[in-house]
């Protein structure tokens, strides 16, 4: 199995049709369909269930789809990186962020650094902290911005930026029509709650409502704060989010954003796997946004 069958493999998988992958690899059908043949042969398995039109994956299929996805990713990476350690003043930085004020700041850093190096590239990559540390652990990832909590078993790195969670609230809600600016998290018991989806999110917010002996009541888990307010803005719940949400809500969306009382914070981490160090061109992207904030100390 090398890179090739892998690649013509991938094609196939999207395409789910040998004649449209023959022509979007621009090879006629016959060494295509051997190839595919042979990597069957090889894996002792089928891939692919032929069906009159099209073909779909076998569980064996998907399982690949994944893993050669994985592959191709990694060397498309271990070349720039190769490219770069040869020039260090090129190639691509594979950056992971998430949601609420990564982009936000991914794009202040990106801004900043393009001044210092116009030749460099950027791949970003958006998900939850979970999977923005998976991701840089099978090394798919030069960098990550994380949120906390950080696990610094496997990552290393330092915090850019803190603030308040809040709380989205329709307007037609009770608590959003209070004068006050904040609400008391006791106030959400018997609450539905729309959560981010992290495994250590739902803890950390149980912790808050189990000091008033409170078992919050979370309906909706979701990645993404945008989308997070659209269902709040359709009645299904109070969403518990980190304060830079507000910058996305657009002013029709019929909710209102308050502060929790007691305040509780979240840290986003410029984070990296500890176990490899970052590459010539990740490492000076890192070092120029420690100084960003070195500066801002000062």
């Amino acid at each position: 199995m090398d890179l090739r069958q892998l690649n013509y493999f991938l094609t196939i998988a999207e395409e789910l049709n040998i004649t449209k992958a023959s022509k979007r690899l621009n090879i006629s059908q016959p060494p295509l369909s051997r190839a595919l043949m042979d990597l069957e042969d090889e894996l002792g398995c089928k891939l692919f269930v032929r069906g009159k039109r099209r073909l779909s994956l076998t569980p064996e299929g998907m399982a690949l789809k994944r893993r050669s996805t994985q592959i191709l990713d990694l060397t498309r990476m271990t070349k720039s990186e190769i490219i770069e350690m040869k020039s260090g003043i090129g190639g691509t930085i594979h950056l992971g962020l998430v949601d609420s004020n990564g982009p936000f700041l991914v794009a202040d850093w990106i801004s900043a650094f393009k001044e210092e190096y116009p030749n460099v590239t950027y791949s970003l990559w958006s998900g939850n902290s979970d999977d923005l540390t998976d991701r840089l652990k099978e090394g798919l990832l030069d960098l990550a911005l994380t949120m906390t909590p950080f696990n610094s078993e496997i990552l290393d790195g330092f915090q850019v930026f803190e603030e308040n969670w809040v709380a989205i609230i329709p307007n037609s809600h009770e608590l959003a029509q209070k004068r006050r600016e904040y609400i008391k998290i006791k106030e959400l018991a018997d609450t539905d709650l729309i959560i981010p989806s992290r495994h250590s999110r739902s803890g950390e917010i149980n912790q808050w409502f189990a000091k008033y002996g409170i078992e919050p009541r979370f309906l909706i888990e979701i990645a993404h704060s945008s989308n997070a307010i659209q269902l709040v803005s359709k009645g299904l719940g109070i969403a518990i989010f980190p304060a830079s949400v507000a910058k996305n809500i657009p002013s029709v969306a019929g909710v209102t954003v308050k502060e929790l009382s007691p305040t509780a914070q979240v840290g986003y981490i410029l984070t990296w796997d500890n176990q490899k160090k970052p590459g010539v061109l990740a490492g000076r992207f890192v070092e120029f946004v420690r100084e960003m904030y070195a500066e801002v100390k000062e």
